[in-house]
């Protein structure tokens, strides 16, 4: 019996125990900082300053050209997949139609041969009329003479033999599912059409950064001209206009109008908050990147000092 104990080595597999400890099965946690978000307003298929910004029904803003090449592009492919589900439907019905004749065909070559007597219980009989089916078929019976060899034809050996590439059996193509006829927002999959944009006036805070492409910090609030980085912001529909939510609650929720173009808001249904730059502040962020290695490692080697396992060559990590 083996020996009850954590680093018992006579067992024909290591616990998870001695692999984390050799350097194997490591898996690392890290929260995302805020280089790996798009700054504020950027468009989230050019992952640039838009020219004219539009912003979807969830708060995502795109560039109006690259939203409408998008949705575009999705029309066509849902057109081709539609002609590849109407063809295999096709298909289907021959089939079905085709099966349907072949029963057809023997039920009827069944009443012909009843309704001419050609049917009996005679095992004679039967095997007369067997006969004369492989013959039919183009596959006669071979009787060989007393000293005569047999003449395989090797064709239709290879014809079984499914190591043959020229005989070798495909698969069923996969079978295309109904499509989806309607075209979606690419960041949250959602339902999205082309009257669904709400176009978008962003107010520049820095034009010397603008014109080197943009950055963090490049649009501002309408009203306070504070750059807007990952605070939270709102676009007033009527307007397109885009203000912070504190100048929200402090000053246009008490008048209900657009500070800059004077139009009058009905309430928070006229409202849209617009998706925020990301953080490296965990209130601000909780997306985690996590690395999974099964590879040996420098720093696992260097740990293990009980030497019940080898010290194998390592790649990678150090």
């Amino acid at each position: 019996m083996s020996r009850h104990s954590k680093h018992s080595n006579d067992r024909m597999f290591f616990t998870a125990k001695e692999r984390a400890d050799a350097g194997y099965s490591k898996t690392r946690k890290e929260v995302m900082g805020t280089d790996c978000f798009l700054p504020f307003g950027f468009c989230g298929l050019s992952l640039k300053a838009p020219k004219d910004p539009v912003a979807t029904p969830d708060g995502h803003i795109f560039d109006r050209e690259a939203i409408l090449e998008c949705l575009l592009q999705q029309k066509l492919d849902i057109q081709a997949e539609q002609k590849k589900f109407e063809e295999q439907e096709r298909r289907r019905e021959q089939r079905l139609q085709s099966a349907e004749k072949d029963v057809e065909l023997k039920e009827l070559e069944a009443f012909t041969r009843a309704e001419q007597g050609l049917l009996s219980q005679d095992h004679r009989h039967k095997r007369a009329l067997e006969q004369a089916d492989t013959v039919r078929e183009g596959v006669p019976e071979k009787k060989l003479r007393r000293g005569e060899l047999l003449v395989v034809d090797k064709s239709q050996l290879r014809a079984k033999s499914f190591w043959t590439k020229e005989f070798t059996p495909t698969a069923a193509p996969t079978e295309v599912k109904k499509v989806d006829a309607t075209t979606k927002c690419p960041t949250t999959g959602k339902k999205l059409k082309v009257k669904d944009l709400i176009p978008v006036k962003m107010e520049i805070a820095d034009q010397k950064l603008m014109d080197q492409g943009g950055g963090k910090g490049v649009y501002c609030c309408a009203v306070s001209k504070n750059p807007i980085i990952h605070q939270q912001a709102l676009l007033l529909k009527p307007s397109g206009v885009v203000i912070l939510e504190s100048v929200w609650k402090d000053i246009v929720s008490k008048e209900m109008k657009c500070p800059v173009t004077g139009k009058k808001l009905r309430g928070e249904e006229d409202l849209l908050k617009l998706e925020r730059g990301g953080s490296g502040f965990s209130a601000h962020n909780d997306v985690e990147a996590k690395s999974f290695t099964m590879i040996r490692s420098a720093s696992g080697d260097n740990r293990t000092q009980q030497g019940h396992l080898p010290r194998a060559g390592y790649a990678g990590l150090h």
